[in-house]
């Protein structure tokens, strides 16, 4: 085969001949700071081209740089600032939307440039979701951001929950990817945040039922069990204790 007949190639005809990838590459989002880790240095050790592993890279530093950002914020921000130095070379909409993820973690290390890097944020959500409107991963991103977003800036629960709907939707309704490199994460990403945003704007018993739905799909998912089942938990609390009491005292 001609070098130059790789490239007319499909990506799964292309995969086929490449190592598969390594184990937790759909469920990066759900992985722990070990986990992250060490799928980092498998990933750094692929030999497949850079441009395929390109996306699970920067998908592993971004969510690294959220987890170590309290404790080592100097390095962190210079992760993020290499992962977005690679993202902007890709216009493919899944990267488009991940670079937006990445600005928004800017916006923690310098809120000073907010006003200028939100609305690029913004920008490139709304262009990866006019590329691939059926992409969970896209839909959930852009909710997450909106997510912690001040609600004086147009962001907050309310806002995010439509969002976070669509990529519960979206997530349902994916097929596998043909590509193993491609990215497929999302479902109980999806469920765990909307399960967040749910406990926010005050809508316990459906925040209990996302929450549960996204721990069935992953038992282990340390996000949804250590911090959104608990904030879920204290809502149904609080909405249990305002409810109105009958006159007997019951409820």
């Amino acid at each position: 085969m001609r070098p130059s007949a790789l490239f007319l190639l499909p990506a799964f005809v292309l995969a086929a001949q490449e190592p598969a990838p390594p184990a937790g590459l759909e469920r990066i989002a759900r992985l722990d700071l070990d986990g992250l880790r060490q799928l980092q240095a498998v990933l750094a050790l692929s030999t497949v081209p850079a441009e395929r592993k390109a996306y699970g890279e920067a998908q592993v530093a971004y969510q690294l740089v959220a987890m170590t950002r309290a404790k080592d914020p100097k390095a962190a921000e210079a992760m993020l600032d290499r992962t977005l130095k690679v993202l902007q070379a890709r216009r493919d909409p899944e990267s488009l939307a991940l670079r937006g993820a990445c600005l928004g973690l800017k916006i923690g290390f310098q809120p000073g440039a907010a006003m200028s890097l939100a609305p690029e944020a913004e920008g490139l959500f709304r262009e990866a979701r006019s590329l691939a409107p059926a992409s969970p991963r896209i839909a959930l991103q852009h909710a997450v951001h909106v997510l912690h977003t001040p609600e004086f800036f147009g962001g907050g629960a309310a806002r995010a929950l439509p969002l976070l709907e669509a990529a519960v939707r979206a997530a349902q309704a994916e097929a596998a990817p043909k590509d193993p490199w491609a990215p497929a994460w999302g479902r109980a990403e999806a469920l765990a945040w909307l399960a967040l945003a749910q406990a926010e704007a005050g809508r316990a018993p459906a925040a209990r039922a996302s929450v549960e739905a996204a721990l069935a799909l992953d038992p282990a998912y340390a996000f949804a069990r250590g911090v959104v089942k608990p904030k879920v938990d204290a809502a149904l609390a609080k909405s249990t204790a305002q409810a109105p009491k009958d006159p007997d005292g019951s409820r």
